[in-house]
Order: C-alpha cells, then sequence, then structure tokens
C-alpha cells in the first residue's frame, strides 16, 4: 500500500483540535475519516455525518467515516490530534497498519513526541518506517462546543512543523492538503519543534496559580485575560527563558514566546503580557473548569520534564521550571517526572 492521490485523510482525535480539523479540511473538499477512542464522545457524529463548524470558518461539515475503531478509517494521511499522553497507544494502535509511504503528524508532538512516537512504533516490531512529523503547536485556535459542534476563533501563521531523522519534511509537505500547507512553516529538525513548545509555557503555571478561581464554580474566567496577570505572565517568561538557555545548550536557537505570539497572531506588544492582552483570538478563551487538565496532566509530563531532564544532561539547571513540576506533583500527588518523556541527548541526537 502506497500513499494514493484520492483526497482521504485520517483525523486522530475528535477533541477541540480534531473536530475543527476535520470540519476544516472536510469543507474543503476532502473526503475525512474521524477516529476517536471513546465512541461516546462522538455519538453525534456518528448519527448525522455532520461537523457544525462557526467561527472565522463556517458550514456544515459532511464527514465520510466516523468510528472508534481504527481499522475501520485508517487511511495513508493521519493527522494525530490527540493530547499527547496518547501518543503511545495511537501508535500501538496503528502498527498494524504502518508502511513506509504512510505520513504521520502529530499535531502538536509537545516536547520530543515524533521521537516518542517511533520508538513506540519500534517496540511494536515496526522495521521499515512511516513518514513520521510533529508540529510546535496546535494550528487552530478553537473550542470544541457540542459532541459534533466546534468554534474556530483564528488559524496561526507558519506553524513551525519538522520530520524525524530519516523522514522527509519535502515529502510530507507535498501531501498535506492545500487549504492548511500555507499555515505551516518547514523547519530542518524536530529539536527545533519540541524545545519551541510554548504550550508547556502558557499552560502549566498559569493553572496552578489559578488554582482557587478555577476551583470556584461561581467564578469562571479567561483564561488568557484574567487568568494571566502582570506578575503571572512575568513568571512564565522566567520559564520562557529557561526553555530558550536549554535549547541553547543543545545547539539550537529558538523564538522567545513573545516573538512567537508577535509572528504567529500578528500582535504588538512592548512585554509578554502585553502581547497576551492585545492578542483578539485569546479573548474568547475559557479557564479549564478544573485543574485536572491537559494543561497539567499533558504539558507537564511531556512539555516540562523533558526539558527539564534535557536540562540536567547539559549540566544547567531550570529552577522556574522545577518548581512548577514539583508544585504540579505535590497539589495533584501524582509522579509527573515517572509519567514523563525523559531522553538524554544521545538518545534525542539519533533523531535530530
Amino acid at each position: 500500500m502506497s500513499l494514493n492521490s484520492k483526497k482521504n485523510v485520517f483525523v486522530c482525535g475528535a477533541g477541540h483540535q480534531g473536530l475543527s480539523m476535520a470540519a476544516h479540511l472536510a469543507l474543503n473538499g476532502l473526503e475525512i475519516n474521524l477516529w476517536n477512542r471513546t465512541a461516546e464522545n462522538i455519538r453525534e457524529v456518528i448519527e448525522t455525518g455532520i461537523i457544525h463548524c462557526s467561527g472565522i470558518i463556517e458550514g456544515d461539515a459532511k464527514i465520510s467515516k466516523v468510528s472508534s475503531n481504527m481499522e475501520d478509517v485508517v487511511a495513508d494521511l493521519v493527522l494525530v490530534t490527540t493530547p499527547s499522553g496518547a501518543h503511545k497507544d495511537i501508535a500501538r494502535k496503528l502498527a498494524p497498519y504502518v508502511h513506509k509511504d504512510m505520513v504521520i503528524i502529530l499535531n502538536p508532538g509537545r516536547t520530543f513526541g515524533a521521537i516518542d512516537f517511533a520508538e513506540e512504533l519500534k517496540k511494536c516490531g515496526i522495521n521499515n518506517m512511516p513518514q513520521i512529523a510533529e508540529t510546535q503547536t496546535i494550528v487552530y485556535t478553537c473550542r470544541k462546543s457540542g459532541q459534533n459542534s466546534t468554534k474556530i476563533f483564528a488559524l496561526k501563521n507558519d506553524v513551525e512543523i519538522a520530520a524525524i531523522r530519516g523522514s522527509s519534511i519535502d515529502y510530507i509537505m507535498s501531501v498535506l492538503p492545500m487549504c492548511i500547507r500555507p499555515f505551516f512553516k518547514a523547519v530542518n529538525s524536530v529539536a527545533i519543534t519540541s524545545l519551541s513548545n510554548i504550550g508547556m509555557v502558557l499552560h502549566c503555571a498559569p493553572v496552578l496559580m489559578n488554582i482557587g478561581w478555577i476551583e470556584t464554580k461561581k467564578a469562571p474566567f479567561k483564561y488568557y485575560y484574567d487568568g494571566i496577570s502582570k506578575s503571572v505572565a512575568d513568571f512564565i517568561e522566567k520559564i520562557d527563558c529557561e526553555r530558550i538557555d536549554v535549547a541553547r545548550a543543545s545547539g539550537f536557537k529558538v523564538e522567545s514566546l513573545k516573538e512567537w505570539l508577535c509572528r504567529t497572531y500578528n500582535v504588538k506588544g512592548n512585554t509578554l503580557y502585553e502581547c497576551i492582552r492585545n492578542n483578539e483570538a485569546y479573548k474568547e478563551i475559557d479557564a479549564p473548569p478544573t485543574i485536572n487538565t491537559r494543561y497539567i496532566f499533558e504539558d507537564v509530563p511531556n512539555g516540562l520534564v523533558p526539558i527539564e531532564t534535557l536540562a540536567w544532561n547539559c549540566g544547567i539547571k531550570t529552577p522556574n521550571i522545577t518548581t512548577i513540576i514539583d508544585l504540579a506533583n505535590s497539589v495533584l500527588n501524582t509522579d509527573y517526572r515517572n509519567q514523563g518523556r525523559q531522553f538524554t541527548l544521545a538518545q534525542l541526537e539519533k533523531y535530530f
């Protein structure tokens, strides 16, 4: 089996991004196969075959196939949109169908996601690896509003995408659907996409600093506009500086969160706080209703932990990142270091 010219795309996961991506691609004429691990969470899409999309993209998107059984929907272009904690399980489920021309893109990989995915496929006995890539972040600013409805607030500019060593980023870019291809920018190493993971910077500390507000059910608030005050913004900038230091020590240059916001959303501001406040796409984003959120259970073990581990390997300290990991461990009674991705620099360099 090889990648063919049909407009068939497998969107793997039906959360905020998966539903938005499936709807957007379908509204642009592609045949979309949608999978979600829990059938009940996509019951309305299964029954109607429709995703209602609003925001900057509007329409009722017709989905070709919908299932919780991967065999029913697998195709040669796989766009994984699940939280990164599900990547290993997705790799195991995909393993029976993998071939060398299959393209698998993790949207996003978080930190070293494509490497983690490839390592899991190897454990499943896959020798002829598919084409594997990861994006730096989610291409959509979006929110799922029901089982078969979503709202897209923005598409981000120049989302970085890279392939692991042994895969061809040119080939991968050539099979990306035309309606989303212009929003991606190819870079030459998954080290850059992984070390540019800004989700862990924007998510973990603000949640932990707003626990009281989040757990006060009578006080809903906007995550970026209300939850990231000037003091919170100043603190997450310290985390961002540590991320950049780790990248530099590993031999890579990455942009700051402030630079990323200006480039991705075309915002202006003298400080990180001002850039966040000036981002129109963030105005409607609600805070998570609970601290048991992917902003913690995804972004701590698969974001901050691998950065801290790499820092140890490089002989540098990350006191603010370490503080947030320790606080998350204590508050949620979980050992996120034990759960997290921990690679040595030597293990990573095989894929850079």
